[in-house]
């Protein structure tokens, strides 16, 4: 088997209930798999140079994008053969059926993103997601990946949309050459987190149809906490409450 490391970082003040249960299911699955796990607090954010983070602003997603493949990069280097990243907003709800198989050198998360279209009409988004990150060791693209960060902040103006380097770049460049991609780790949009919470619903219904297998572990959307998005008021409650429901029941509705 190889040398895994599971990666992940948030603040370690005024931590969210929901975020720490989130964080605790990833230790206890990484344990549970046999694999190192490495949490970092904000130092993580020292890992990108200044002037990436003056061009990147109050846009914590940017400087996040970058640091976490500097970390992995550091962690390879340390002799890990492969390195999982998960944000700390995902929860895993199915860890004993939860397995990142080593079928490529690198991939990330496939994104259903479902929203409205308008009335009880639904729209469905296809894009690339880095809430999870795999990396094996002497892979090619994980350098160019960083390195590809620092150019398109360095070119672009403060201001820039929060997935610039995330899911934009990498929707882009899956677009040309196609990466491998994990369906295990849903991405849940606040009509989806509803559903959950609700015990069913639509958008779940439509998001379990469209995801490729099985998902056994969700991204949460922490940075849209305390927004209203697609009439969805997304708060702390909501998301202790679908913690709740993954925690029990899973996605029922993949059955």
């Amino acid at each position: 088997m190889m040398r895994t490391v599971v990666c992940q970082s948030f603040r370690t003040t005024s931590v969210p209930p929901w975020i720490e249960r989130c964080l605790a299911s990833v230790r206890d699955w990484s344990a549970l798999c046999g694999h190192d796990y490495r949490f970092v607090d904000d130092a993580l954010l020292d890992l990108v140079p200044d002037w990436y983070r003056e061009k990147a602003g109050a846009t914590l997603p940017i400087v996040t994008d970058l640091a976490r493949l500097r970390l992995i990069q550091a962690l390879l280097a340390d002799g890990h053969e492969r390195a999982i990243w998960l944000d700390a907003d995902v929860l895993v709800f199915d860890p004993k059926d939860f397995e990142i198989e080593a079928t490529a050198s690198h991939a990330f998360g496939r994104e259903i993103w479902v929203q409205s279209a308008g009335g009880t009409r639904l729209r469905t988004y296809r894009n690339v997601h880095n809430a999870i990150s795999v990396f094996v060791t002497g892979n090619s693209f994980l350098d160019f990946y960083a390195d590809a960060c620092e150019a398109v902040v360095r070119r672009h103006k403060p201001g820039m949309a929060p997935q610039i380097v995330g899911t934009k770049l990498l929707t882009a460049f899956h677009n040309l050459v196609g990466f491998a991609l994990v369906d295990d780790v849903g991405m849940l949009s606040p009509l989806v987190l509803r559903d959950v919470a609700a015990g069913g619903g639509a958008a779940l219904e439509r998001l379990c149809a469209e995801t490729p297998g099985r998902i056994r572990a969700a991204n949460l959307c922490a940075s849209l906490v305390g927004r209203t998005v697609d009439g969805v008021a997304v708060t702390a409650d909501l998301l202790d409450l679908s913690c709740d429901r993954l925690s029990e029941h899973g996605l029922y509705a993949c059955g």
